[in-house]
């Protein structure tokens, strides 16, 4: 019987393409059923990922009792709720994200998962990316030296005019905020995984150049608990795309460019340039699910946490 035993709420375009698929490719991880309001939609999904039931109410879904999972697919305005019932439920908890709108329901979400005794991660997929990871190990290894400065330059034009975007993401009372809350966020989970716990946070988020009420360009810096630095830019605003993370130490430089291509790059006075290359994961969040399969079955943290969202949600505040 597998582990996980998943039921998704909120089966659209995120879930079609991003975390639907890992429920049921990962070892010991079964999509059993998914929710959607519109059912003919709902069946369509379902048929397409090999879902047993399809529900159009939340509690039918939550009352499934052979699901011990559920997939937070979800506008942000939904996930503290749809959490807090899932947690109720006795049910595990992959949201997407941002976690939510505010810190406050940040907290409740990981007070309820703490107080119902399940698990909740949250779905920031690039903390798994394998050139991340190696990343991560050769910094652990020495290989730059004392890691002293994290560098984050993330650019693109966002027209929330183009008929296929989802309008919602310029909509605050729905998404919570612009470019910080929606790729911000990813890159500051990013970071914390590195370079570790967050101590302090300078910086703007603004609208700049977009006709839209949330910003579409956010700077800042970090400073971490164990001393080092991070800086970093994301824009909506930017007519070239650019996903680059570099990380620099007293020896030498590790870079991802762009940063989900696999490719690594590791520079040092003595070695040059050595370019290395990982190959991407099948889907976007088989990471994700392969880590919260490993926390049931081992008792290790997993790498995404409802704490760690938490800290993630308190610095975009502190920048807004």
């Amino acid at each position: 019987m597998a582990t996980l035993r998943w039921g998704i709420l909120g089966c659209g375009d995120v879930a079609e393409h991003k975390g639907g698929p890992p429920l049921y490719t990962v070892n010991d991880s079964e999509l059993i059923a998914v929710m959607r309001r519109d059912r003919v939609k709902a069946e369509s999904f379902a048929e397409r990922h090999g879902a047993k039931r399809v529900y159009t109410d939340v509690d039918a879904l939550l009352a499934d009792d052979e699901l011990n999972a559920i997939y937070i697919a979800t506008p942000p305005y939904l996930h503290c709720e749809q959490t807090l019932r899932t947690a109720r439920a006795g049910k595990h908890v992959l949201c997407e994200k941002p976690m939510a709108m505010t810190v406050e329901e940040c907290q409740r979400m990981v007070d309820a998962c703490h107080d119902a005794n399940v698990t909740l991660m949250l779905a920031y997929y690039r903390n798994f990316y394998p050139n991340i990871v190696k990343m991560k190990a050769l910094m652990d290894e020495g290989a730059i030296g004392d890691v002293v400065l994290a560098k984050i330059n993330h650019t693109g034009f966002y027209n929330p005019n183009r008929h296929d975007l989802k309008n919602w993401r310029v909509n605050r009372d729905i998404s919570g905020g612009g470019v910080l809350m929606d790729l911000g966020s990813h890159r500051i989970s990013l970071l914390q995984y590195l370079m570790g716990n967050i101590e302090s946070v300078q910086g703007y988020a603004e609208t700049v150049h977009l006709d839209i009420n949330v910003d579409d360009s956010t700077v800042f810096t970090l400073r971490f608990e164990n001393g080092t630095h991070a800086v970093a830019n994301i824009n909506w605003n930017v007519g070239i795309s650019i996903d680059d993370v570099e990380v620099y130490g007293t020896k030498g430089c590790l870079r991802c460019s762009p940063l989900n291509s696999g490719h690594l790059t590791l520079e040092t006075k003595s070695e040059g340039l050595v370019e290395m290359h990982q190959n991407p994961l099948p889907h976007t969040h088989t990471g994700l699910v392969e880590d919260f399969v490993n926390h049931l079955k081992t008792g290790e943290p997993i790498r995404c946490s409802g704490e760690s969202g938490l800290q993630t949600n308190t610095i975009i505040a502190e920048i807004m």
